[in-house]
């Protein structure tokens, strides 16, 4: 390159903007200004590969750039997907914070024009998990979800999903708590958007519940579960801001208050709607979307080996919670026999047990008209010792004898004669 070239080629360097609309709307005219930065790019890039730890700001602008315009010139770009992946690859966790993000954006724009496939971005994308940037998982993982959902939005591409989802299984046997979790969160997010919603997914989903990652294995279970943290928090938020700070009878007694006026009227009508709408969604009942678990290949082994990780686990209480719930709804969905789910649950069935209200619901959800009714006949006299006592408080028995009679109304046969006989005489209790 000339002088007066290299000149020519820094000049508009610092307007690579308006080079870029220009190029947009006649690449053939400007080709020649184009081939310049091109050439201007490989010597900053050698420049860089120097000291790949210091910000570039000139680089920074240029591979802005020519992703922007690489559509116009293919032939002549080729090679940039393989350089900006070699330089990630390489050195992505010396890199800086800002040139590192202007190349994974690059290779997303580089993507959009498919001229790079889906697989290879992938793949690198993960690699690039492991930096220590916040805003770089983030951006790769709202990127995968919605490239991956682009790729199906006319029809499911079949061949192209397996390759995908192979590697994407693969992912969930990687060391890195963050490559697994990004991995699972993914799959999650596509079956939740009816993208992967078939049967080999969930079973991979199914694998991560014993992971010796916590995060992970909640997440999983989760996932089984039916419950999504983020979509929680977000309706509790949305529950709080649209509470009526009115009762109905407030709301009536101002108006008769007031003067009374067409406007005001129709101000009351619209409260007590509000009211209305809100009390309704309080008193809904809590649904559960139990789609996953029937997708199980093998639900009774699944059921056994979550068990049996319960018995062993180290975990905070409110995990072994949710494993009790899982376990509790793979038996009430699939109607499984695990005779040693009950006498495991006889030791947390005490009125003074943390939690103990859904303790017993999971106890009743995991009890079905096949189970033996010996093995529920031990729980419900436990439960009638325990809760259904003259020296217990009133609400105390309340909740005992409702459990007796959600159990009961799923396993017919665990009540027995004498323990019926007992039960029936607090009909005549002072606290009915």
């Amino acid at each position: 390159m000339s002088s007066k070239a290299a000149a020519k080629a820094i000049h508009f360097a610092g307007d690579l903007p308006n080079l870029q609309n220009l190029i947009k709307r006649d690449p053939i005219s400007y080709k020649d200004e184009f081939l310049k930065q091109l050439q201007y790019y490989h010597n900053l890039m050698q420049t860089f590969q120097l000291q790949p730890a210091k910000f570039n700001e000139r680089l920074d602008e240029m591979i802005n750039f020519l992703a922007q315009i690489s559509h116009c010139y293919k032939e002549e770009t080729m090679n940039l997907p393989g350089q900006f992946s070699d330089l990630l690859k390489n050195h992505s966790t010396i890199l800086d914070r800002t040139m590192r993000m202007t190349l994974v954006k690059a290779i997303i724009m580089l993507r959009n024009k498919e001229l790079i496939s889906a697989t290879q971005v992938l793949q690198l994308f993960f690699k690039l998990l492991r930096c220590e940037d916040k805003l770089l998982r983030k951006t790769i993982y709202m990127y995968v979800v919605n490239d991956i959902k682009n790729i199906n939005s006319k029809h499911k591409n079949a061949k192209l999903n397996s390759a995908l989802q192979t590697y994407m299984f693969s992912m969930l046997q990687e060391n890195n708590a963050v490559t697994v979790k990004t991995a699972l969160d993914v799959m999650t997010e596509l079956y939740r958007r009816n993208i992967w919603n078939d049967a080999k997914t969930v079973n991979v989903i199914s694998t991560a519940c014993f992971s010796k990652i916590t995060k992970v294995m909640v997440a999983a279970m989760k996932f089984f579960l039916g419950k999504d943290e983020l979509e929680q928090k977000d309706d509790s938020d949305s529950d709080k801001d649209d509470d009526p700070k009115k009762t109905t009878k407030e709301l009536v007694l101002g108006h008769r208050v007031a003067k009374k006026t067409k406007k005001r009227k129709k101000k009351l009508e619209r409260a007590l709607q509000a009211v209305s709408k809100h009390q309704k969604k309080k008193s809904a009942p809590e649904a559960f979307n139990n789609s996953a678990l029937h997708l199980l290949f093998d639900p009774q082994d699944f059921c056994e080996k979550l068990f049996r990780q319960l018995e062993k686990t180290t975990e905070r209480f409110e995990v072994k919670l949710m494993m009790i719930d899982l376990i509790s709804r793979l038996i009430g969905v699939h109607k499984l026999i695990l005779l040693n789910y009950y006498p495991f649950m006889k030791r947390f069935i005490q009125p003074h047990q943390r939690e103990v209200t859904r303790l017993l619901l999971y106890l009743a959800q995991g009890s079905h008209d096949l189970v033996p009714p010996d093995a529920m006949e031990e729980v419900l006299m436990t439960i009638a010792n325990n809760f259904i006592a003259e020296r217990n408080s009133s609400e105390v028995m309340a909740v005992g004898l409702n459990a007796v009679r959600e159990i009961c109304s799923r396993c017919p046969l665990a009540m027995s004669e004498d323990l019926l006989r007992d039960l029936v005489q607090y009909k005549l209790h002072r606290d009915k």
